[in-house]
């Protein structure tokens, strides 16, 4: 009965600093991209926050016309506004009267001559065909 009953281990490994930083670091990391990415998110979500179809003012569209600037087809009532936006400034381009048909108008039956797409082109210009045209062909 020499080592005594309730002795160490004669190799204890300590915990090593380093790993507990790096681990840290990486958690601060996600949690940073993860508050990031929430904030990207609702920035990006139309109608958060309580605005639903029962609202007196409605978005009916948006077109980008530039880097910072947009136009927004806007309903108050019966009323529709298409506005201009841009950094720092909103301002409205014109005013619909009350029952004009600001819907979007139907695509056309027919689109006109199609034009051939760039593979169609390339294959042709290096005196190759589709492959895929040859077996719909057979």
């Amino acid at each position: 009965m020499d080592a005594p009953l309730f002795a160490a281990p004669a190799s204890s490994a300590a915990p090593s600093a380093g790993g507990g930083f790096a681990e840290v670091t990486l958690a601060l990391i996600f949690i940073l991209a993860l508050i990031a990415g929430l904030a990207w998110v609702m920035k990006r979500m139309r109608g958060f926050g309580g605005r639903g179809a029962y609202s007196r003012i409605q978005v009916l569209g948006e077109t980008t016309v530039g880097l910072k600037e947009r136009c927004v087809l806007v309903r108050v009532g019966d009323t529709d506004i298409l506005v201009g936006v841009a950094q720092g400034n909103v301002r409205a381009l014109h005013v619909f009267p009350a029952g004009a048909n600001t819907e979007a108008p139907p695509p056309p039956a027919d689109a006109g001559p199609t034009l051939p797409n760039f593979k169609d082109l390339l294959l042709k210009s290096l005196g190759k065909s589709d492959p895929g045209k040859r077996e719909a062909g057979k």
